[in-house]
């Protein structure tokens, strides 16, 4: 009955071995899957502060622009008022030719307005185009601010969910370790001292098992170095530090590890090499599994809560064994005392008072060296935090300061604005009141004599009708060629115009042959004749060459092909304006 019993202790040991390397691996995978999800969150984070950082230079620069256009757009507007205050006084000094100055002067302002609308219209569109590239890269660097705050959010709950897994695999391992013990216990009673047999496995799982606890050790120990609550030790680390975790195992720290932990062995070349199987190891057996029992696995150890012993993250800074590959290929099961005390111990090595206190000392020296790096630890995280909240104390000041100076500017532009608009409100209404009181541009009365000589009449009033390739001036007529816009449909053709002081008729026709006839004017139902300085005709191809003929019934609009053509015929088409009567009440 005994032998059937330890068969099936052996068996059930044998099983309880596999279901250890099981943990072990699911252990192993929930770690690398964790480094690597920190490891990518980083990477995107960035990413994302780096193209934050390139478009808020973006920004700096056009609001840069917007300020310059706003200083152009004053200077173009104090050189429009000091010319136009010029040619004023130049006008008020040329009483000899007033009508001739006065109509070039008011072309001229008209054309400075022009011009100084074009150009504020410009400067405006200019401005708004900036304003809605500020505010489109605003909104994207908020939207890209708020997916890297997502991020980070699903990164530390990736890295929460496979911490738990983690935690829940080694309270597993633990359980199963403490089976595996207590079947180790109650064979070695049923058989009278003996052990286990020896086999590959044993060594295999007593390894590993010290190798998941110097992992677990590290992990902990760097979550300490850099956060300070004892009781959220199994959180994972902040993602500045993914990096350094398994970063390489520093080459003087191998003595003090060799030292400190038992079941490590160095080599010449600085690197952890298991020891040669020996047949003292099952004289050891029972030393060993004290070792790893006593200061790890009792409820009232100083490190029971926090599933593995703590040391410092120098030591524990090593790589870690790949996925899939034995973890006993860097550990081994004898102590760090040499071989010969190793020997000498004997079998008593485990139950003699030195090893306990040996154990004692460890875990007091261990806690002690803890303690140390918690304060260090809470130490360096609040010198971060001072200078994190210094950080962003100057930040918002920043951002306050270019809000202010933001609205500043905005509210500079739309007095600016609000005030142009009442100029040229005022403006509108005086151009308008003017209208309504007289001739906006008729320089001359009608003429009605027979004996009237047109063209001498246009070159006395100081146009050179042999330079001005538009325009054909006879004794009793005037041809040449405008753009009319249409009565009913809106659309703008060329003309062929013809002023006939004999038939007393100014007529357009298709093309210069003159022979199919597309509208007529009579001298008496002309009334004025004047530029159209309110820009009143719509979409017209040039609106600084345009002009009006009033008649009783319509107002004709025509482009002429230069500003010379233009005078020539408004100076012509005048003659004929029977239409005006006001000037005989």
């Amino acid at each position: 009955l005994g032998q059937q019993e330890a068969a099936y202790l052996v068996e059930e040991r044998l099983r309880v071995l596999a279901h250890v390397d099981e943990l072990k691996a699911r252990v192993t995978e929930l770690e690398q899957q964790l480094q690597d999800s920190r490891q990518e969150a980083e990477m995107e984070r960035a990413l994302l502060q780096g193209e934050r950082r390139a478009e808020l230079t973006q920004v700096e620069a056009e609001l840069e622009m917007i300020n310059q256009l706003h200083v152009k757009l004053s200077d173009v507007e104090k050189t429009i008022q000091r010319e136009k205050e010029k040619k004023a006084e130049a006008l008020e000094l040329a009483s000899k030719r007033y009508e001739d100055l006065e109509f070039r002067q008011l072309e001229h302002e008209s054309g400075l307005e022009e011009e100084k609308e074009a150009l504020s219209r410009q400067l405006l569109h200019d401005k708004a185009e900036y304003q809605r590239s500020v505010a489109k890269r605003k909104e994207k660097m908020a939207a890209l601010e708020i997916q890297a705050n997502q991020l980070g959010v699903q990164a530390a709950q990736d890295c929460e969910r496979m911490a738990k897994d983690r935690t829940l695999a080694l309270q597993n391992l633990h359980k199963e370790r403490e089976r595996l013990a207590t079947l180790e216990k109650r064979y070695h009673n049923l058989t009278g001292g003996r052990s286990f047999p020896k086999s590959s496995s044993t060594m295999k799982e007593v390894s590993t098992y010290r190798a998941l606890i110097l992992l677990q050790a590290k992990d902990l120990s760097t979550v300490c170095s850099y956060q300070t609550p004892v009781t959220d030790l199994t959180a994972p680390p902040p993602p500045k530090l993914l990096w350094r975790k398994h970063s390489g195992f520093s080459c003087q720290a191998l003595p003090v590890l060799s030292m400190r932990l038992p079941g490590l062995q160095t080599s010449d070349d600085s690197r952890i090499r298991p020891t040669d199987p020996k047949p003292r190891l099952e004289m050891e057996t029972q030393h060993h599994w004290g070792a790893l029992q006593g200061p790890h696995s009792q409820p009232n150890s100083p490190f029971s809560s926090l599933g593995a012993p703590m040391v410092h993250h120098s030591v524990l800074h090593h790589q870690a064994p790949p996925a899939g590959s034995p973890a006993y290929d860097t550990l081994s099961l004898e102590s760090s005392d040499s071989v010969e005390t190793s020997v000498s111990t004997g079998n008593n090595s485990a139950c003699s008072p030195e090893s306990g206190s040996g154990a004692s000392g460890l875990a007091a020296l261990r806690l002690e060296e803890m303690e140390k790096m918690l304060k260090e630890a809470q130490q360096e995280k609040a010198r971060l935090l001072e200078s994190r909240e210094r950080e962003v104390q100057v930040r918002r000041q920043l951002l306050e300061e270019e809000r202010r100076r933001r609205e500043e500017v905005e509210q500079r532009l739309q007095d600016e604005t609000t005030h142009r608009q009442r100029l040229v409100e005022e403006e509108v209404k005086l151009r308008e009141k003017h209208c309504s009181q007289a001739r906006p541009m008729t320089r001359y009365l009608p003429i009605r004599k027979e004996e009237f000589d047109l063209r001498s009449h246009v070159e006395s009033a100081g146009h050179c009708v042999d330079t001005c390739p538009y325009i054909i001036v006879m004794e009793k007529m005037c041809k040449g060629h405008l753009v009319k816009m249409g009565g009913k449909v809106k659309s703008w053709k060329k003309r062929w115009f013809v002023f006939d002081r004999l038939k007393r008729t100014f007529s357009y026709y298709v093309d210069k042959h003159e022979t199919k006839l597309k509208g007529v004017i009579y001298f008496q139902a002309i009334e004025e004749v004047y530029y159209d300085h309110l820009r009143s005709a719509t979409k017209s191809p040039n609106p600084s060459l345009t002009f009006c003929v009033k008649t009783h019934d319509r107002l004709y609009f025509m482009v002429a092909p230069s500003p010379e053509a233009m005078r020539i015929w408004m100076d012509v088409v005048v003659t004929g304006a029977e239409g005006y009567t006001q000037f005989m009440t």
